[in-house]
């Protein structure tokens, strides 16, 4: 059989994927030189310049717990396993190297799932299901520590894929927009994360028990408003298209997994009213006969898909584990093909896919987390959070169990991809985005289009810092194009097509589970190299995003106590979440939050103390400081208050794109003597330049806005140190970091080039 004939077969094929257990070793050659995506691309579709207005259609695709590390960190661009900043552990490790608690001297590191034995490529491969229920994503996450992985989730949390294990979505992401800092809304399971997804809260429930649970009494069902009832009042029509219904537990390519959470809701369940007629409908995704096109394909063909669809798969093509990643990979080929089949609809139409989870499944970026109480950090005044102890309300991010600092979210990142013929090129965009996101996108989409008066009030389950925190995905779009690209080659539709027997049907059902052992992290062929040489060093373009914000650090004294003040600066337009660990204090980490502003900077402040505290801190004066934010940002701040040559340093008073993003701009205090010197390191050009009293700012040169500078004590070598790293945006599509895939030495302050 021909490749392409064998793609066309696949477009009209029946219900089940075992025929990938039949056939997988040339499925993942087909899905690897499949023609879909190329079809989409390749169209002699012109336009004029687009904006919101001009979108018709936004289909929404969820799946199932997959982190984004475990998918794409090795894909090129992306804040992957190259990122050239990432957190340090208490123990001085890098995140990359998860301490095994069966043996504290060994180090678990991120591992290329092997494939079996029987020669079954890792794409197909039945995995072991992590464990992933709050509790243990709480720990794993650890305050921001993030270094009891091993413990929470076993071994298995540290596998990843390759580009050849999923080369479908390999490929779209490198011909569309991938979305590097999506988080789950909540560190935890399904339900919840998926009430975020569908309502904007989880009202602090962090199980899937008060939603799914068998047996649960009607009186005790979330009752509380949805958005498509907001769609309802707006008049704005929607389509749920699922396969099935409920979770046909024990029947895999059945049903919806029960997925659907809507379903759950106690205004879905009455079967007179529209809601449970909408939402508890089948539309049918894939066919069920060679010959007969799925409802998803008759809307498509006749013009008839709502302006809003979600679609809801069986279990097998969740890509929840065990199930495999080419089984979901399967199911997103099926609804791209059938785009195909309308080439005028495709061209108005946005496809979002994105993961409910991480699944258990490692993920080494540090998500946002909003503080819970004074002692946990702080945020600006426009960001509403009750405090702990206190009356909850859908602003609450606090768990209805009252744990200590038992904060819902956000969890780990997720994948998500954006598909339309505006977010086309192989971009990357790193705005902070969560499940809210999608909610937040509709509603500005349906603002620009004039179904939501300007004036109408937004959706209210939303809290005030997921809006401040969690962007609305319009980043991730470029209207300013003005060709789409070939798309006149359309996969044909009239060849017969199998359907798929029982008997395979039951070979993908009863297949046993890879449980990964010290084996498996072993067999890496990279074992040897160093994590960050995992990931492709080829750089793409990047999504320009309104982050524009500084962290300060100053001694502040106060009576006999010297105390260490930061500052938190904010002056673009998207809200900013960082994340304070001491390594030198035993308590942290801390949260702090600040709004977006359209005219002056907003800022907040807070200050620890450098006394000797035997329960909190380990040596008088010592202070060592990490901050982490967004799009790859790390603030270092190290020193001792009462080493006498570091109190003849000025602090660094403000840091700011000059020159469009060519250089960051450094401004100093008054210098407190005559004697003291600055040597400054540029990490990205390996300039160094000493600096002594008068001088009031210094300018260094970024590669394509990124900046990573070090200002260290010149006249006496010592633990201080301030730097500053990440990226100064100027409002245009830039390039990925250079850095990805190096090292930086701490002792020269550079990047240095590994081997791979």
């Amino acid at each position: 059989m021909e490749r392409r004939d064998f793609i066309k077969m696949l477009g009209l094929a029946g219900t089940s994927t075992a025929a990938y257990a039949a056939c997988s070793a040339y499925m993942q050659k087909a899905l690897a030189e499949s023609t879909v995506i190329k079809d989409m691309l390749a169209a002699d579709v012109h336009c004029e310049k687009g904006s919101l207005k001009d979108i018709e259609h936004v289909v929404i695709l969820m799946q199932e717990n997959r982190s984004f590390d475990h998918y794409y960190g090795t894909l090129r661009g992306v804040r992957g396993f190259g990122d050239p900043r990432p957190l340090k552990m208490r123990d001085g490790e890098p995140i990359w190297h998860q301490p095994n608690p069966t043996n504290r001297n060994q180090r678990i590191r991120p591992y290329h799932l092997a494939n079996k034995r029987d020669g079954t490529d890792a794409g197909h491969v039945f995995l072991q299901d992590p464990d992933h229920e709050y509790g243990s994503g709480l720990d794993a996450w650890n305050f921001g520590w993030s270094d009891r992985w091993i413990e929470n989730k076993k071994i298995v949390t540290m596998a990843h894929y390759v580009g050849a294990n999923i080369p479908l979505y390999f490929k779209l992401a490198k011909a569309f927009t991938i979305c590097d800092s999506t988080f789950c809304s909540h560190n935890g399971a399904t339900d919840p994360n998926r009430s975020y997804f569908w309502t904007g809260t989880c009202d602090g429930r962090t199980s899937n028990t008060y939603f799914s649970s068998p047996g649960l009494p009607e009186a005790s069902r979330p009752t509380w408003a949805t958005y498509p009832e907001r769609l309802e009042e707006l008049g704005v029509d929607w389509k749920f298209y699922q396969d099935g219904l409920t979770w046909t537990n024990g029947q895999p390519f059945a049903g919806n997994y029960g997925d659907n959470t809507l379903e759950y809701f106690r205004q879905y369940r009455d079967k007179t009213t529209r809601l449970y007629a909408k939402n508890q409908t089948v539309n049918s995704v894939l066919r069920t006969k060679a010959d007969e096109e799925s409802q998803f394909e008759r809307d498509i063909r006749d013009g008839t898909l709502p302006p809003i669809s979600w679609i809801v798969p069986a279990e097998a093509y969740t890509e929840h584990p065990k199930f495999p990643p080419h089984f979901g990979e399967y199911y997103v080929n099926e609804i791209l093909r059938a785009f195909l089949a309308n080439k005028e609809l495709w061209r108005k139409t946005v496809f979002l896919i994105t993961y409910d989870e991480n699944g258990g499944f490692f993920d080494h970026v540090l998500p946002p987390v909003p503080p819970l109480n004074g002692d946990m950090g702080k945020t600006s005044a426009g960001i509403v959070i009750p405090q702990q102890g206190g009356p909850r309300d859908f602003n609450s991010e606090q768990s209805v169990s009252g744990a200590t600092r038992g904060v819902i979210g956000m969890g780990m990142r997720v994948p998500m991809l954006v598909i339309s013929p505006w977010s086309a090129g192989g971009r990357v965009c790193s705005e902070v985005f969560d499940h809210t996101s999608v909610i937040q996108f509709l509603e500005t989409w349906l603002t620009a289009k004039g179904k939501q008066p300007k004036e109408a009030p937004l959706f209210p389950n939303i809290s005030s810092w997921r809006r401040a925190i969690a962007g609305d995905l319009t980043s991730a779009f470029d209207f300013d194009r003005t060709q789409f690209g070939p798309m006149s080659e359309l996969v044909e539709t009239a060849k017969p097509a199998r359907v798929w027997t029982a008997a395979e049907v039951a070979k993908a059902k009863t297949t046993s589970v890879l449980e990964p052992d010290m084996g498996d992290v072993n067999n890496d062929p990279a074992a040897k190299f160093p994590v960050v040489a995992k990931q492709d060093r080829e750089r793409c373009d990047i999504l320009p995003i309104g982050y524009d914000f500084e962290v300060l650090a100053s001694f502040v004294k106060r009576g006999g106590t010297r105390r260490l003040n930061f500052t938190f600066r904010n002056r673009g337009k998207l809200g900013v979440a960082f994340t304070v660990l001491s390594y030198d204090r035993m308590d942290g980490g801390w949260f702090y939050s600040v709004e977006g502003t359209s005219g002056e900077p907003i800022e907040i402040s807070d200050s620890w103390s450098l006394a000797a505290d035997l329960e909190t801190h380990r040596f008088a004066g010592d202070y060592a400081y990490a901050i982490h934010g967004p799009n790859g940002y790390l603030g270092e701040f190290y020193g001792n208050s009462d080493d006498p040559s570091q109190q003849l340093l000025p602090d660094i008073v403000k840091v700011i794109a000059d020159e469009d993003g060519k250089f960051a701009r450094f401004d100093f205090s008054d210098w407190p003597t005559a004697n003291g010197r600055l040597k400054v390191i540029n990490a990205y050009t390996g300039e160094e330049t000493t600096l002594e009293n008068g001088r009031t700012s210094i300018k260094q040169q970024t590669r394509d806005g990124w900046y990573d500078v070090a200002f260290i004590d010149a006249a006496n070598p010592s633990r201080y140190l301030r730097r500053y790293a990440g990226h100064m945006e100027n409002g245009r599509i830039s390039r990925s970091d250079p850095a990805i895939g190096m090292l930086y030495d701490e002792v020269q302050r550079v990047y240095l080039e590994v081997a791979a």
